[in-house]
């Protein structure tokens, strides 16, 4: 049936969707057409911001302005999860039959974390390895019943694009360093001492994004013969520091 089956089926059988993103990357990691299935079938939408102790307060409160009635959650800040699920026994409470939410998004933006800490019981495997969940159940808790997903990437979406949101392994990405420098704009965006303070090294401030990039490079000693930078090697170590989270916007 493949993943999307899966995920159409999780569409169907929900009565709410907990749509899980990326608090680093929020309109890369909106699954719209996970949203355009959902609103065709009449199922409400929550949006979650996952990783959220990643980005700065200011990041925060400007992604709280435009999604005024999501979550944000951590997996370092228990007591956001616990609003979370506050909100979802209130909706289940005084209902014949349990509420079903279904947790979707794209791989590995930490769905199973948050399964596991809206349902401690249920024990979903985590992973950095995109891809871990593959089947799914109905786990329920109260009078709310959960199933996880697997991650299911929107036709049409760029190498890059899939490669910032942490949807594949950045060993097997065509071109790593195109995502790299994606991840140095977003980052530099918000504030360059972040990755000055965590790689420890220096550039300017008018430097371009591929020039920051080599520097990082060379201050790391990812080089080939005649001291060129192994930008594929480079670019392989900034996104796997950000698909793990080592790596945020603080």
């Amino acid at each position: 049936m493949g993943y999307w089956g899966v995920v159409n089926n999780c569409l169907k059988n929900a009565d709410l969707i907990l749509l899980i993103m990326d608090a680093r990357v929020p309109e890369d990691t909106r699954n719209l057409e996970i949203e355009r299935r959902a609103e065709t079938l009449g199922k409400e939408v929550v949006f979650v911001f996952n990783k959220s102790d990643l980005i700065t307060r200011k990041e925060e409160t400007a992604l709280q302005k435009h999604y005024f009635d999501a979550f944000f959650v951590s997996s370092k800040r228990k007591n956001s999860v616990a609003i979370l699920r506050k909100f979802l026994n209130a909706k289940g409470n005084n209902r014949e039959k349990a509420l079903r939410i279904a947790l979707i998004g794209y791989p590995n933006v930490g769905k199973s974390s948050i399964f596991n800490m809206l349902v401690p019981e249920a024990k979903a495997k985590v992973s950095s390895i995109s891809g871990t969940t593959k089947k799914t159940e109905w786990i329920r808790s109260g009078h709310l019943r959960f199933m996880d997903s697997p991650g299911v990437i929107p036709r049409g979406d760029s190498k890059v694009q899939v490669g910032i949101t942490a949807s594949k392994d950045p060993h097997k990405i065509p071109f790593p360093e195109r995502v790299a420098l994606k991840i140095l704009k977003v980052i530099r965006k918000t504030d360059e001492k972040i990755l000055k303070k965590f790689y420890n090294f220096d550039f300017e401030k008018d430097d371009s994004d591929y020039e920051v990039f080599l520097k990082f490079g060379k201050a790391k000693g990812h080089l080939i013969k005649g001291g060129e930078v192994d930008e594929n090697r480079a670019g392989i170590k900034i996104v796997d520091d950000w698909q793990k989270g080592k790596l945020g916007l603080k």
